[in-house]
């Protein structure tokens, strides 16, 4: 029944994701289905709690093992647009590219302080005390038979490459290259803690995926690069492994209303600090970037790729859309963002003097996203719950905020 009752609750929420995308793209609507669907998760939940409290929280309850579901596999999702990096970087001279690490490695820090210094500033103004929250639950570990079962995948593959180049292994190439993915982030998440602060999940799982499109290209004669362009077709061909990953991305917004949802009371609390440090830490990290790019003389649509960095993939790439910037680099932007952040954002707000919660968790979340929250899980679980909002809501005022025309043409001008 368990697994029964993830089944059904997951394949709701990605087919509401589905019915919602082609209903908004039938009725020419441009803002993101997924964030039309979470507000509207939103809405019924507070509208079921004014009619039946017990009511809400049964329909919670039901969706609640898909939620822990796609928590527990949310970096797979992300990292498709990281795998194809080598594809995507072919084209981009080496200027370019120190240009980029260089918006990046000065806009954290710069995102995450800004952000830190608005929260304190807007806490010290308020000087609402903070209420004790729940510790959140660890997620269960992944056991033997996920090991097992995506290695016979991966290991069938291989041996149908091996037998039949040209017969039965382009039909395999999808779910090899699912495998390839999905055991590199199991692989890197087994891997012992102070070892993925250097090579994180998403970097192992990047990788292995890549040494695994190398190995299914020397084995059927596709070769390297034709493999990983099949990875994430994109509508131009038939559907990847990366498209297959890629299309939960709307369900994890969709699972967003429930977050919020659930964290009402803390964002009612606490508003002032959470909505105050989040739309400004939004505005700036969306013009500081497109202002810095325009600075140093990057390509504009580099620059553009650039400017949802701080924001999570699953919102960013949106943004890219709407923005007409290449969806591999914006990824790759944020990922590498998130990274960094996860890595250095505690030490630089230790070193800068940020004590209070609220301040870290809105910094971390409005500099490295998902996995800065990720990070600070391990270490801070009293800003965890501020972390998580934030990165929801970070990314949802981001959205907005490019939705609106004069601010889109603004980040258009000023990268131009």
């Amino acid at each position: 029944f368990e697994y029964a009752h993830k089944a059904a609750s997951l394949g709701l929420l990605y087919l509401a994701n589905k019915g919602l995308y082609r209903a908004c793209a039938s009725a020419s609507i441009k803002f993101p289905s997924p964030l039309i669907g979470m507000f509207i998760i939103i809405a019924t939940l507070l509208a079921l709690q004014e009619a039946s409290q017990k009511t809400a929280d049964r329909v919670q309850a039901f969706f609640n093992p898909a939620l822990n579901w796609i928590q527990r596999w949310l970096p797979l999702f992300y990292v498709p647009t990281l795998v194809v990096l080598p594809v995507a970087v072919q084209g981009i001279q080496g200027a370019d590219l120190a240009k980029i690490m260089a918006i990046i490695g000065v806009g954290m820090p710069a995102s995450l302080l800004v952000t830190a210094w608005v929260a304190v500033a807007i806490r010290n103004a308020v000087r609402t005390e903070m209420e004790e929250q729940p510790t959140p639950k660890r997620l269960p570990s992944f056991n033997k038979y996920h090991y097992a079962g995506w290695g016979g995948v991966l290991a069938l593959g291989l041996a149908v490459a091996v037998a039949s180049p040209g017969g039965w292994a382009p039909q395999l190439a999808v779910p090899y290259m699912t495998a390839a993915t999905v055991m590199g982030y199991l692989i890197g998440v087994a891997l012992p803690e102070g070892l993925q602060r250097v090579a994180h999940p998403l970097i192992t799982c990047a990788v292995l995926a890549n040494v695994g499109a190398a190995v299914w290209g020397a084995l059927t004669g596709v070769g390297y690069f034709p493999t990983l362009r099949a990875y994430i077709a994109k509508g131009s061909g038939a559907m990847g492994a990366g498209d297959l990953l890629m299309s939960f991305l709307g369900v994890v917004i969709l699972s967003f209303g429930f977050k919020i949802f659930g964290q009402r009371r803390l964002m009612r609390r606490h508003a002032p600090e959470i909505f105050g440090a989040t739309v400004l830490s939004a505005a700036f990290s969306l013009f500081a970037t497109a202002i810095a790019a325009k600075a140093i003389g990057l390509a504009p649509d580099l620059a553009r790729a650039l400017v949802p960095r701080s924001i999570t993939v699953a919102l960013a790439l949106p943004i890219a859309t709407q923005l007409g910037a290449p969806a591999p680099i914006v990824a790759a932007g944020v990922c590498l963002t998130g990274l960094l952040g996860a890595n250095f954002a505690q030490s630089l707000l230790n070193r800068f003097g940020f004590s209070d919660p609220i301040a870290r968790g809105l910094a971390t979340a409005g500099s490295a996203h998902g996995l800065g929250t990720a990070a600070l899980a391990r270490n801070e679980p009293e800003a965890l719950p501020f972390c998580a909002l934030a990165y929801a809501l970070i990314g949802i005022i981001s959205t907005v905020l490019v939705a609106l025309p004069p601010v889109a043409r603004a980040l258009l001008a000023i990268t131009a």
